[in-house]
């Protein structure tokens, strides 16, 4: 039998439950999104500028946000006033490239230049291992690390 076609009695997750746990995550993904490519193609001076994105609503600081997408256009401060400092920090260009880690996920963010701070233009989350994990167990548990952690 095909593992594609197995269900619970076989062992393997549910196959219903996987896709409702894939769609919840998808539809948490599109809260506050305008639906834009933050990178647009054909953008002014042929590079590619990121797309003016207002913030759903404001992050409270040391409260983890519910989803990924309320995470595009807030600010760096913001950010780590509700994440704390991220593990990783790269410059490429005029963008940083954020990256905070768990035992179980990893958020990957990036963050542009618009006037006099850096916004977050794209954010996602993943598992870090082979465990399913949802975006808001995986905020949860990146906004209760300890400081510096």
């Amino acid at each position: 039998m095909l593992a594609a076609c197995a269900g619970p009695a076989d062992g393997l997750p549910d196959r219903g439950a996987v896709l409702d746990e894939v769609m919840r995550n998808y539809r948490a993904s599109l809260i506050a999104v305008s639906g834009e490519n933050p990178l647009p193609a054909g953008a002014a001076g042929g590079k590619a500028e990121p797309a003016a994105v207002q913030p759903a609503m404001a992050l409270r600081p040391g409260v983890p946000p519910a989803s990924v997408a309320s995470l595009r256009g807030q600010t760096g401060p913001a950010v780590r006033a509700a994440l704390g400092q991220p593990v990783f920090r790269r410059v490429e260009g005029p963008a940083e490239i954020w990256l905070y880690s768990g035992q179980r996920c990893q958020l990957d963010l990036i963050l542009y230049p618009s006037g006099r701070e850096m916004l977050v233009a794209w954010a996602a989350a993943r598992a870090a291992g082979t465990d399913r994990v949802t975006e808001e167990a995986c905020l949860r548990e990146l906004g209760s690390r300890p400081p510096g952690a």
